[in-house]
């Protein structure tokens, strides 16, 4: 009777370390799926939605006949901004890529007086030295910030990254001031932090969020399609 209880005992062990195996498996899995599911819901391409800049340089992103323009004031090292990527990532794909909007980035450095701006200009001068890769700057660099304190060789991985050479992306710099312009005119629109969030009707002057500052994904939603 003893010899046979403990069979018993080391086969039903045997069973749950089977079953956990397989839940944990199963659970793997699951997380696995839904993390790709939620990055290509997320996911912008790009490629597929016309860019441009402003009378005065800002990066804009949408179709020129849009009726409504995000405007968002941001500082790639801000916490608050790289949390607030996934809200833009979210008004792009739903929005912006589909003619309903368009999003334009204006550069505030607020986090660091050196490197806030040099982020600014490594974006700008992304796009002078490869006209059109603005947008793809903009995401690799809210990656790296968010990642790590940025610092000089954050910058390094940044041109390694885009595949552009850190020496050119480092000349360019010196007449990268695109970030002078934005900031001057966040100061004249009062801008205090950021991100903060405006919208602009045609050509008009941009106005504040009729909700805060770092308007959801449901409010930018309900301000586009009160204009569309």
């Amino acid at each position: 009777m003893t010899q046979k209880s403990k069979g018993g005992s080391k086969q039903t062990k045997i069973i749950l370390a089977a079953v956990i195996i397989i839940a944990v498996a199963v659970a793997a899995v699951l997380v696995v799926l839904s993390s790709q599911s939620s990055l290509s819901e997320q996911a912008v391409d790009y490629s597929q939605i016309p860019q441009s800049r402003t009378e005065d340089g800002a990066f804009i992103l949408g179709d020129p006949a849009a009726p409504i323009t995000i405007v968002a004031f941001e500082d790639f090292l801000c916490g608050h901004c790289q949390s607030y990527k996934s809200t833009v990532d979210k008004l792009i794909n739903q929005y912006v890529s589909k003619g309903m909007a368009r999003f334009e980035y204006r550069f505030t450095p607020v986090v660091d007086p050196a490197y806030s701006r040099l982020t600014a200009q490594l974006a700008e001068c992304a796009d002078t030295l490869r006209p059109g890769a603005f947008w793809n700057a903009h995401d690799r660099l809210y990656e790296l910030a968010s990642a790590r304190r940025f610092n000089d060789n954050s910058a390094r991985a940044f041109a390694d990254q885009i595949n552009m050479s850190y020496t050119d992306l480092l000349e360019c710099t010196a007449e990268a001031t695109q970030v002078d312009i934005d900031t001057q005119f966040a100061t004249q629109l009062q801008v205090r932090g950021t991100p903060t969030v405006f919208f602009r009707l045609g050509d008009g002057v941009p106005q504040p969020s009729p909700f805060s500052n770092q308007p959801n994904i449901e409010q930018l939603g309900a301000l586009i399609e009160q204009f569309s």
